[in-house]
């Protein structure tokens, strides 16, 4: 039997605070359908880190689609959206800018009550992960990959809400978190900037620093560093138990410069070893990383290691990044062959003018990392806020 505390009572919900009630989200809500084909409104797409935005030009395929009254549906502020497809991965979000757009027509689009409920309160719990839970359960579809909601269902769905004032009152709460949180990314955004600009003057000598004179000298990259092309293993050594041998296949993680092995072999092929500069030679052509594992490397990337180890390469490589493309050749995938990597010009300063910038840039990368951290740590304790706050175990104080 469970045990309830005072000032709490037992619903089929769970245990929830007394004045909340057992409310299904079709008390509140209601579908919104109007189709747009207007020109002068322009098309929007529904993504999971960044809701409903403006699609780029170079992304707009309304010529791919007939010229037909339900081709689209309109956005409008306070308008929430959701894809059916990919709901159950967080594709929801809450429209607040005062720009329509049009956006496909397989979206579900609708409003709340606000009378009954708080907005950003509604749209907290939406992307929370309790509810998160109903949608996988409420998916159907034959294959997975396939597998939607679908707004009959959505509508369905029993939770317990709070009374509005404390709604109004846990979202402000969580407002005040999404702040910091923004906050931090764009002081992340800040930082990145500015290193990426001190990188370009460091590793090409606009700005060098004081006693060092010497002019640099302009080497080929396979003077400098071991190059070693991946090969992928035969296809029956792959190990789905992760028991065997790291492989890295062309996924180094640009965003947080790792590679990450999401597949094991017991087939030893071509190696890399912790710390060697892992780059992706197939798209996205160019991609650089550190390997943090001894590991197999597959075809789509090589390793890099640098004779001194003092990081001036790696450095150098992440800026380069942007300029493979111009090597990319192949006409069924963008790619790089192993020439153009050992035959890359570098202009190499001396020693320790080479270790004093990549001191400065492994400072820098340093901060960002930190940062980044501070930014994931306030996201998980925004987390727990939520799965206090949203289910009455922590009560917010009107």
């Amino acid at each position: 039997m469970v045990d309830v505390p005072s000032g709490y009572k037992q619903t089929k919900v769970g245990v929830v605070p007394e004045d909340w009630e057992e409310t299904e989200l079709s008390s509140f809500i209601d579908e919104k359908i109007i189709y747009c084909n207007d020109e002068k409104v322009s098309l929007g797409s529904l993504t999971i880190e960044s809701g409903v935005i403006p699609k780029p030009a170079q992304y707009k395929r309304e010529h791919l689609v007939k010229d037909t009254v339900d081709a689209y549906k309109l956005v409008e502020t306070s308008d929430f959206a959701y894809n059916p497809m990919n709901l159950r991965f967080g594709a929801l979000a809450l429209y607040k800018n005062n720009i329509q757009l049009k956006v496909s027509s397989y979206y579900n689009i609708f409003n709340v009550d606000e009378n009954i409920v708080d907005i950003d309160y509604i749209y907290a719990y939406f992307k929370s992960e309790k509810i998160m839970f109903y949608y996988n359960r409420m998916a159907i579809g034959s294959l997975e990959e396939k597998k939607r909601v679908h707004f009959k269902e959505f509508r369905k769905f029993i939770f317990p809400l709070p009374p509005l004032k404390e709604q109004q009152t846990i979202a402000q709460i969580l407002i005040t978190w999404d702040d910091a949180i923004s906050k931090q990314e764009k002081l992340i955004k800040v930082k990145e900037r500015l290193k990426k600009g001190l990188m370009q003057k460091l590793l090409s000598g606009e700005v060098r620093f004081s006693g060092f004179d010497e002019a640099w000298e302009e080497v080929n990259l396979r003077d400098v560093a071991k190059i070693i092309m991946g090969q992928s293993p035969s296809s029956n050594s792959y190990n789905e138990e992760k028991i065997g041998i790291p492989l890295i296949q062309g996924n180094a993680d640009c965003k947080n410069r790792k590679t990450i092995p999401r597949i094991y072999t017991t087939e030893k092929t071509k190696e890399c070893n912790i710390g060697d500069i892992i780059m992706t030679v197939r798209a996205p052509v160019g991609a650089v990383s550190k390997s943090l594992h001894n590991a197999c490397i597959g075809r789509g990337v090589c390793a890099i290691r640098p004779n001194d180890g003092n990081g001036f390469l790696y450095h150098f490589l992440v800026m380069y990044e942007e300029k493979w493309k111009k090597y990319s050749q192949g006409s069924t995938f963008t790619a790089v062959n192993s020439g153009d990597i050992k035959n890359l010009k570098i202009k190499l300063p001396a020693k320790q003018e080479q270790q004093k910038i990549a001191q400065v840039l492994t400072t820098a990368d340093k901060e960002i990392e930190l940062l980044k951290k501070e930014l994931e740590s306030l996201k998980e304790q925004k987390k727990g806020l939520m799965q206090m706050l949203l289910t009455g175990k922590v009560r917010a104080v009107i």
